[in-house]
């Protein structure tokens, strides 16, 4: 039974490991990149469209829909 228990702490620390180094390489990977003329253009439709639909249904109904799609 302690190899059971021996192999099962082995493989949780490994994949601790390897959780560990996809986040290191995620956050050096995005300090050297600068978002483009296509993706900031993007965004900002984003934005505007988000905007225009709050303006159009109203806050409390905007929210009210948010809540209950993360629900």
């Amino acid at each position: 039974m302690t190899y059971d228990h021996r192999s099962t702490d082995l493989h949780r620390a490994d994949l601790d490991r390897e959780i560990d180094t996809l986040r290191n390489e995620r956050i050096l990977g995005a300090g050297d990149r600068r978002p483009g003329l296509l993706e900031r253009t993007r965004h900002g439709t984003g934005r505007a469209l988000i905007a225009a639909g709050t303006a159009l249904i109203g806050r409390d109904a905007a929210s009210l829909r948010t809540r209950t799609h993360r629900a």
